[in-house]
């Protein structure tokens, strides 16, 4: 079955349309944060384990900006409601510092540099949409910490989880060019992110590969985790007006879209130069891509992007189980394709639905049911 769904081009096709898909996805972080007793969102859905894991601060918090959107395109309070829950789950998930640590720690951790610039996306987003102080002080507290640890290189090297550090941070970076946008007056965030997006630079090659790509050195990185570099760089190119960060991130998404399998899917993993790709597909590496092509569509005009996002889109839609009656599992996406893929093995994550969401909103965009896209992350 495997052989044939790598081979042929039509076995990806979902019954079900676009936006079908998109509301049981929204049903799924739902109930993944009824799941966590309505604090921050489950990290996720254990299939061997049969159980939900507690929540997660870090996705939780770029979940929120997500949500908001789909508040305000929907008409659905509810959810703008419940993003505002989660922001003040996360004011209680910061320390003092406003820095915070990852889901798994407990008590006494070190914060972690990435799971603090993912939350200060929905800190900003929570503030921007109600207007509410405490979400700003909170995310000013974020952003300060974030440039007071920052070594000279431009990358962070402490408070790193695993101890690697990663040029996923350009993510972190990103996050605080919203906040200097919403700030202004003092250029320190600005000065920290372009710090960070020049290190990032200086550890991709001529392909557009990145090295420090993986959560262990060891490891070959994830699509997942290339996107996130390459959207972090694009997305910091695009708010402070330079090409050249741009260009880095493009690089990558042409990569990955020149090893876009017939089906849809992508290899869940890449080694040096783009080389030993994985069997197995990560459903997160998929959608985060399909939404940088759409941006790149958007910017660019070239159908070439829009053809890859919505061949990569659909794969991840007949990847979604859309008729079980299993409540943790109905709607959401799978950490692999097949489900016992290395990443997130037998596992459904919930930033797997949250960026698969992000992408059904892009090609919204770029299809024209919908006019744009307000809050960022």
């Amino acid at each position: 079955m495997l052989e044939d769904i790598n081979r042929s081009p039509d076995f990806h096709r979902s019954r079900y349309g676009d936006d079908d898909h998109l509301h049981a996805a929204i049903s799924w972080i739902e109930t993944a944060w009824k799941a966590a007793g309505e604090t921050g969102i489950s990290k996720g859905y254990d299939l061997i384990r049969r159980r939900w894991s507690p929540a997660y601060p870090e996705t939780t918090g770029y979940t929120i900006p997500t949500l908001l959107n789909l508040a305000v395109i929907l008409k659905r309070p509810d959810l703008a409601e419940m993003a505002l829950r989660l922001a003040e789950y996360l004011l209680k998930a910061s320390d003092p510092n406003g820095a915070v640590v990852h889901w798994q720690a407990g008590g006494g951790a070190q914060p972690v540099i990435f799971d603090t610039g993912q939350v200060l996306f929905g800190l900003l987003a929570a503030f921007q949409y109600s207007g509410d102080a405490r979400y700003l002080d909170a995310g000013v507290r974020a952003g300060n910490w974030l440039v007071s640890v920052q070594s000279s290189s431009g990358s962070w090297v402490q408070y790193q989880h695993l101890g690697t550090e990663k040029v996923i941070d350009t993510r972190v970076a990103w996050a605080l060019l919203l906040l200097d946008r919403q700030v202004g007056g003092n250029p320190k965030y600005r000065l920290a992110a372009r710090k960070n997006l020049d290190w990032a630079v200086s550890q991709q090659d001529q392909s557009g590969w990145f090295d420090k790509c993986a959560f262990r050195l060891q490891d070959d990185p994830l699509t997942h985790t290339l996107a996130y570099t390459a959207e972090g760089l694009y997305e910091s190119g695009l708010l402070l007006g330079e090409e050249s960060y741009c260009i880095h991130g493009r690089k990558t998404a042409d990569q990955a879209l020149a090893h876009q399998k017939p089906n849809g899917s992508l290899p869940g993993t890449f080694g040096t130069g783009w080389t030993r790709p994985a069997w197995w597909s990560c459903l997160t590496g998929n959608v985060q891509f399909a939404r940088l092509w759409l941006l790149l569509y958007r910017d660019t005009g070239e159908p070439h992007y829009y053809s890859a996002a919505r061949q990569g889109l659909s794969f991840v839609m007949y990847c979604q189980d859309m008729e079980t009656t299993h409540p943790a599992v109905r709607g959401g996406i799978a950490g692999s394709f097949p489900i016992y893929g290395a990443y997130e093995r037998l596992k459904y994550p919930n930033w797997a639905s949250k960026f698969f969401i992000d992408a059904i909103l892009a090609i919204s965009v770029a299809d024209g049911r919908i006019t744009s896209i307000v809050y960022q992350g």
